[in-house]
């Protein structure tokens, strides 16, 4: 249980953070989404199953705070959490830059399945230009908070020390011994 709830704390815990500090930022820059961060931090850390039910939980609380299509950042953000996973299974990546293009990474497809989303429904009624801008901003944005998390939300979720973490091994963790 507590596997569950401290990942689940310390996202909440970011999404509380980012929404009491965005009324301070300049009015012409979009928010970072923290909650991207915060799920390719999970992707990085946790197995399918824990990461991509937390990644789902974060969108569902991040789609209630912000009135908007129930749904949909749940679907981004899980998508963008498998999409993490597949990519850190096969390419370990320890460090920092290449994280920080993950988020770059993970912006784009996160913006691009949300603006089609509500393309198909309809729901968008802005010039093509003014929304690639947006999406460029909030991208860069969150990539530029992106350090800050990645270097606090580790040490909050770290379960290595106590055993219960979910670590990558690679190559074959038994030796056995050859009768030469």
């Amino acid at each position: 249980m507590l596997r569950v709830l401290v990942p689940l704390g310390a996202g909440v815990i970011w999404l509380i953070v980012a929404t009491a500090l965005v009324g301070f930022l300049p009015s012409n820059l979009p928010p970072p989404d923290v909650v991207l961060i915060v799920v390719i931090s999970f992707g990085f850390q946790f197995t399918l199953p824990l990461g991509g039910g937390l990644a789902f939980l974060l969108g569902i609380i991040q789609d209630v705070l912000s009135g908007g299509v129930i749904g949909l950042n749940a679907l981004s953000k899980t998508v963008v959490f498998v999409l993490t996973r597949s990519i850190a299974q096969r390419f370990y990546f320890s460090n920092i830059a290449s994280k920080i293009t993950m988020v770059f990474v993970g912006g784009i497809v996160d913006g691009l399945l949300v603006t089609c989303l509500l393309l198909i429904g309809g729901a968008i009624h802005i010039p093509g230009g003014v929304l690639a801008r947006h999406l460029l901003l909030q991208v860069i944005c969150t990539g530029l908070l992106s350090p800050i998390v990645f270097v606090i939300t580790p040490q909050a979720t770290d379960f290595s020390e106590r055993g219960g973490g979910d670590i990558f091994h690679y190559g074959k963790t038994k030796t056995r011994p050859r009768g030469i």
